[in-house]
């Protein structure tokens, strides 16, 4: 199986970074008008493995990356390239890197292997330079008046980088609808409260998707058995005497969505933090705080159209704490790949930047997402932490690798990969179990064992 998935690996690895495709593309986007050792192919690989092995790259940095490809170039040469046309083209590259750079989905624990693939969705804001205002505006306030916001939908089945859209900092979440385009049927979606919509719901429902998401508390609701009547829902919770309530509901004054509501009571340290960071952030904001709002953080509200033989309520609730894996995806990107340091002030030098970087880690998924389903039966679990320090170790050698032939990319990648089931395994944590272990357990406890998910 691992000689499969090295032979798939070397030829879309190839077909991304090394082909006379590459090539054409930065012909057509005018970024080369004449024939030089620095070609499409040879700019993407500058870019994106400098970034790759040094995530605070400077110029310098990528000239002797391009040195390493028999490339010589100056710092203020490979500067004068970092254009406007070098941005389309890596913009380019992303997309076609997004496409190409897709592994198989691999074995996955039963509870999720009904699903084609269970989508993660949320987004990441980064800083950037006042030079870029007006392509992507801030959100105002005490934050920058630039800021760039990444919408990221992520197949925890596959590993894969489902999706990836870019945005103006400003942008709202709940706006955001695309995502659900791009569902393979069947699948379940996971999100975050920030990017409830009910018309997204309704077009995940209809395409015969599933979802599962926190209720909106300006959302209407009416009970299956009182469809003409609006649900007061804090006085409904009020009388609920078990911790969790699982009923029938119908979502929206006017779409009359059907799906399920399960109700769970939190603890009481787990609610007065929620009050505590509440309180925090209408300080900041300066806005009123209701009663209600207060109250309401006593409990999870989730809206879902799984039908209960799908998941038992033990799962399902651990299933939603999945969401968390993307947050841990987000801190790498920031931290160990940098994408929170940006050189450089101007337009092109900043944007060919996020650009590489993206890339770089479309191909840092690609590769360690096969490996992290390798030791599923035997409950152990590759850090996708560890396993991109790894890869970055080796980056100038897969570069190396990937500028000689085919047979040396594999033999390359052999080694990554020994290297990555060997050596970026998690430490068991028997005392606070991860996400997956605790879907994996989720029917052996009570409730409590899910509330520090919650």
């Amino acid at each position: 199986m691992l000689k499969e998935i090295i032979t798939l690996a070397s030829a879309k690895i190839q077909e991304c970074f090394q082909t006379e495709e590459t090539n054409q593309a930065a012909r057509a986007a005018q970024l080369v008008v004449r024939k030089s050792k620095m070609d499409g192919s040879g700019f993407l690989k500058t870019m994106v493995f400098g970034c790759l092995e040094n995530p605070e790259t400077s110029l310098n940095d990528w000239c002797q990356t391009s040195q390493d490809l028999g490339i010589s170039i100056s710092k203020q040469g490979l500067d004068e390239r970092l254009t406007e046309e070098a941005v389309t083209f890596l913009k380019n590259c992303l997309v076609k890197a997004l496409k190409c750079l897709q592994a198989r989905r691999g074995e996955v624990m039963s509870v999720l292997e009904q699903f084609p693939e269970v989508y993660l969705q949320d987004s990441t804001v980064q800083s950037l330079p006042i030079s870029l205002q007006e392509l992507f505006p801030g959100s105002g306030g005490n934050a920058s008046p630039a800021a760039l916001k990444i919408q990221l939908m992520f197949g925890l089945c596959s590993g894969n980088l489902a999706h990836v859209t870019l945005q103006a900092g400003r942008a709202s979440d709940a706006c955001y609808i695309e995502h659900v385009q791009h569902m393979l049927p069947g699948s379940l979606l996971l999100q975050d409260l920030g990017f409830f919509n009910l018309p997204a719901l309704q077009t995940v429902h209809e395409q015969d998707n599933f979802y599962l998401s926190r209720w909106r508390q300006d959302t209407v609701i009416y009970l299956a058995e009182q469809p003409d009547r609006p649900l007061e829902m804090l006085s409904f919770l009020s009388a609920q005497t078990q911790p969790v309530t699982d009923c029938s509901v119908q979502v929206g004054k006017t779409a009359h969505l059907p799906c399920r509501m399960i109700v769970v009571r939190l603890p009481q340290e787990v609610a007065e933090q929620r009050r505590r960071r509440l309180r925090d952030d209408a300080q900041r904001r300066g806005k009123p705080l209701s009663a209600r709002a207060l109250a309401l953080c006593a409990w999870n509200v989730f809206l879902t159209n799984l039908p209960p033989e799908r998941l038992s309520l033990h799962q399902l609730l651990a299933c939603y704490a999945l969401r968390w894996q993307i947050e841990l995806i987000f801190k790498l990107w920031k931290s160990q790949a940098g994408l929170k340091h940006l050189a450089g002030l101007r337009t092109g030098r900043v944007l060919c930047e996020i650009y590489a970087k993206l890339i770089g880690l479309a191909l840092t998924h690609f590769l360690i997402a096969p490996l992290c389903f390798w030791y599923i039966d035997q409950h152990i679990e590759i850090s996708l932490s560890k396993a991109h320090s790894i890869l970055q170790h080796c980056a100038s050698n897969l570069l190396s690798a990937l500028h000689q032939d085919l047979p040396a990319l594999y033999k390359l990648l052999e080694d990554l990969f020994q290297r990555i089931l060997r050596l970026a395994r998690k430490d068991k944590r028997v005392q606070n179990p991860s996400s997956l272990q605790r879907l994996a357990l989720a029917d052996q406890f009570d409730l409590a064992f899910l509330f520090p998910l919650a």
